[in-house]
């Protein structure tokens, strides 16, 4: 067993977003990271590398474009986004946004949230 907790997941900046990388050294598969989107950030599009992303609203209002779509997505509402798929995210709400990332593999070096 190993467990990481929240606050030695120490958050670093990555563009307008702050991220803390929550998975446990030991997981290899996969790997969970909180990324907290600012009012007004937005993730420019581009196309996933990984089998599966997921991304579970946990507090905001976020908008995300999926291959070719948009839907708004608020706390309790997750979206799955496939390899190949085109995407992008934007919190055009009121409050800063909260998201839970799961990714299938994990992330390489250098990550692209």
């Amino acid at each position: 067993m190993e467990l990481k907790r929240y606050t030695d997941a120490a958050p670093f900046e990555f563009g307008d977003f702050v991220v803390r990388e929550l998975s446990p050294e030991a997981f290899t598969v996969g790997s969970v990271a909180e990324i907290i989107v600012p009012i007004g950030a937005e993730r420019d599009s581009r196309v996933s590398e990984k089998t599966h992303r997921m991304y579970t609203v946990v507090t905001g209002d976020i908008e995300f474009r999926v291959a070719g779509q948009t839907v708004r997505c608020g706390p309790g509402d997750t979206i799955h986004i496939a390899a190949g798929e085109e995407y992008g995210f934007h919190n055009g709400g009121y409050e800063e946004g909260r998201l839970l990332l799961v990714r299938v593999p994990g992330p390489s070096r250098p990550e692209r949230y």
